[in-house]
């Protein structure tokens, strides 16, 4: 079930999900992922919702993994399922029939980040950015990779993945990452303006072009999605441990 740290709120066809841990810049923990999997799952199964904005309280998205909690000691009880809690989050997102728009303020750093990159437009700040920094870490990102390799060239992923480096709002649009990039004040009611656009579409449209544009990007005669080969990844990784940059 889903308890504070994942709001949902369905209004005039559109599902609103928020990562509701403003204290933690909206990091997330084994729990906010299950909670997260079951906003999703839910609002999917809502015939009223068109359109899903996924957005963080307080204005910033999300800053990732919590390492605090990550971290603790002792390792809290959730630790052991962390890694399935994340794909099961993901994995919601990716089976979601329902376009679902992200509303980047401030900041999606690392797990955040791979947040940011599962929506299917992503509407960002001028002086947001994203970071993809695992490879500083020593830390797979698995997530990442297999939202920016569903969506944009391996070139693009290379730029993201390989430096660790801040992408702003401009450079994020530059890269076809950002459908549009607005003052910073403006992030959430852009994104909501979208999803609206998107969720009064004719009935049922916005779901049918979603499974449509699905079925015709999908490689032909590829054993396993996206996903499934990040969990992969993830599990050679073994037990989360993640530190900072």
């Amino acid at each position: 079930m889903r308890g504070e740290d994942v709001l949902l709120e369905v209004a005039d066809g559109v599902a609103t999900i928020t990562l509701n841990r403003p204290e933690r810049k909206n990091a997330v923990t084994g729990p906010t992922f299950d909670a997260l999997a079951s906003a999703f799952a839910e609002a999917a199964d809502r015939d009223e919702v068109g359109a899903i904005l996924l957005r963080g309280a307080d204005g910033g998205f999300c800053s990732g993994l919590d390492l605090v909690e990550y971290n603790a000691d002792p390792p809290p009880d959730w630790i052991d399922t962390a890694q399935a809690s994340t794909v099961t989050a993901h994995r919601a997102i990716a089976d979601c029939p329902v376009p679902v728009v992200g509303a980047l303020e401030r900041f999606a750093v690392n797990g955040g980040a791979a947040l940011a990159l599962a929506c299917d437009l992503l509407v960002v700040g001028e002086g947001a950015f994203l970071v993809v920094a695992e490879v500083r870490l020593g830390m797979p990102a698995a997530m990442n990779l297999a939202w920016l390799l569903e969506r944009h060239p391996p070139a693009v992923a290379a730029q993201l993945v390989l430096t660790g480096r801040r992408f702003g709002g401009a450079d994020l649009h530059r890269l076809g990452i950002a459908l549009e990039v607005v003052p910073d004040d403006e992030v959430l009611e852009a994104a909501r303006v979208l999803a609206s656009e998107i969720a009064g579409c004719p009935p049922g449209s916005g779901r049918a072009m979603k499974r449509h544009l699905t079925v015709m990007a999908a490689p032909p005669g590829v054993g396993g999605d996206r996903i499934d080969r990040g969990a992969e990844i993830l599990a050679e990784g073994g037990r989360p441990r993640p530190h900072r940059v």
